[in-house]
């Protein structure tokens, strides 16, 4: 089939004047990236900022490394992160399929436009020949390139080789002898001479396109007219300069972002932790948090701003605002950001947010280890599925009562898993009878804290002012000769088996008096070892 009737069927878009059509292209070769989620952050804002569209297409042709359940991944992940297409596998739209393996007979018309046209030609090379000619380049210390033994086959031939059933591919061919070059608008002009580029495969022998050829295509016949994608992709960017010359179409404008590094500045990868977009929900990262940490490193505010809203970065941003150089993902900068979402919500909307997130943990159905960064080593802690379950009963039994804990210093939480992790000892249900040691440890001596302990208790009174309560713990250590702090944190630790927590006084006051009574009686009753 000839190619004229898939540009008819692709006409140009009917938007306003300055509109951008933007997209990305990931592959689903496993848990969509954070680098993935960046680009979508990136080209979203573009498409709305100018009143243009924003389209997610599939590019699915490496059938080698494709992954059962990535499509479905990358969905659900850019769902949550609030980027949604305006077109795409789940949505439809117009200019679709929006799946590369849907569209094979596209690629295939196109391929044989090039090669009718003499921009390219079938090369009936085996991979043994191919292997043979890059070892002997490698001995010759040359690059590996093909050696273009099939560029000047006779038409004649080429058509007897094909009826035969001979297996083919479809190369690109490349000028000699010639500078190719574009402007890219974060790096400027970049040129490649042409004795650099390889004749590249376009078009597989099982009819499948390579990347090259299929997102040249794709991206004009859906009228992408701006595309953002990362540096990893400059090398090939002369391979499609060459198609759109060849095809006689116009080039879309492009800029290369820089690779997303860690704090080594080291690409960020698997290295570094969990680097997909639900690794970041797992650690429990709100979406307004993340996008704004997303658009902060990669472009400066105004104003120096480290969070703002979305819209200012919608409104504000160029894709000339970009940087030439490897943003770092500092996850202490994430946190800082992400707390400052967490600040803003009130006691109901952070209780849904932390329901909502933990119901998430539950569906994943796994046992899930949290990280925070340190300069070191990360700090880690697992909860089994059933800790999680039990956590996930206690703060959702009383909603009113976990707003009141919720709203309890909520600035300790820089993200969700903060409050997981850090409020247990607030329901009944989940408190545990305190390490004797740890009990122990502020005043050294186990007989002084049982004696304390069993005068504290009589003593004890619920609902009193803060300064009579603090005035009663001071005399009581001062009648035992003991510092007022080590019997302060023996309290401490004998109601809620931490040394660190919001203030005691408070925390008493949320826990009422007949569970603080319990507690007490529970570590006085304990056998303590110094």
């Amino acid at each position: 089939m000839d190619f004229e009737p898939y540009e008819a069927a692709y006409p140009p878009r009917q938007l306003p004047p300055g509109a951008l059509v933007t997209r990305i292209g990931p592959s689903p070769t496993g848990k969509a990236h954070v680098g993935t989620a960046l680009q979508a952050v990136i080209n979203r804002a573009l498409a709305d900022g100018s009143g243009g569209a924003f389209l997610l297409r599939i590019e699915d042709t490496d059938r080698e490394r494709f992954v059962e359940g990535a499509v479905e991944d990358l969905l659900a992940a850019l769902d949550w992160l609030g980027i949604r297409p305006d077109e795409s596998v789940a949505c439809g739209g117009k200019y679709g399929p929006y799946v590369q393996s849907e569209r094979l007979p596209i690629y295939q018309a196109a391929a044989r436009r090039l090669v009718e046209s003499g921009h390219a030609y079938y090369c009936f090379c085996t991979p043994e020949r191919l292997e043979s000619v890059r070892l002997a380049q490698q001995a010759a210390g040359k690059p590996t390139m093909y050696d273009r033994h099939c560029r000047n086959l006779g038409s004649e031939q080429v058509e007897a080789r094909l009826a035969s059933g001979e297996k083919a591919v479809v190369r690109l061919k490349v000028p000699d002898d010639t500078e190719i070059a574009f402007d890219d608008l974060v790096r400027g002009r970049i040129a490649f001479e042409s004795q650099t580029i390889d004749d590249g495969v376009l078009l597989k022998s099982d009819g499948f396109p390579t990347y090259h050829l299929a997102v040249v295509v794709d991206d004009h016949l859906m009228r992408v007219s701006q595309i953002i994608r990362g540096e990893e992709w400059i090398p090939s960017t002369p391979k499609h300069v060459l198609l759109y010359q060849y095809f006689g179409w116009a080039m879309p404008r492009i800029a290369h972002t820089p690779i997303l590094r860690d704090m080594s500045r080291r690409k960020l990868s698997k290295r570094s932790g969990d680097t997909s977009i639900t690794g970041y929900r797992v650690q429990g990262y709100l979406p307004e948090g993340l996008r704004n940490f997303l658009t902060r490193i990669v472009w400066p505010h105004p104003e120096g701003k480290d969070v703002y809203d979305h819209a200012e970065f919608v409104r504000l941003f160029k894709p000339e605002d970009l940087p030439n150089t490897g943003p770092i993902v500092d996850p202490q900068l994430l946190d800082f950001i992400n707390g400052q979402y967490l600040r803003r919500l009130s006691p109901e909307p952070l209780y849904t947010a932390t329901v909502d997130y933990l119901q998430f943990l539950l569906d994943l159905d796994q046992d899930i280890t949290f990280e925070s960064y340190h300069p070191a080593a990360p700090i880690k802690h697992t909860l089994t599925r059933s800790e999680l379950e039990a956590f996930y009963g206690a703060f959702s039994a009383d909603p009113a009562y976990s707003e009141r804990v919720l709203m309890l210093e909520p600035e300790r939480y820089k993200r969700l898993s903060d409050i997981v992790l850090n409020t247990g000892f607030f329901f009944g249900a989940l408190f545990r009878p305190v390490d004797p040691k740890l009990l122990a440890k502020p005043l050294g001596s186990a007989e002084q804290v049982e004696a304390l302990l069993d005068e504290y208790l009589k003593l004890y009174q619920p609902d009193v002012p803060q300064a009579e309560w603090e005035q009663s713990v001071r005399d009581l250590a001062h009648q035992a000769g003991v510092k007022d702090g080590k019997l302060f944190m023996t309290l401490r630790i004998a109601i809620t088996g931490r040394e660190q927590t919001p203030p005691l006084f408070e925390v008493l006051t949320i826990l009422g008096g007949d569970e603080v009574q319990r507690r007490l009686e529970l570590a006085a009753a304990m056998p303590v070892s110094s």
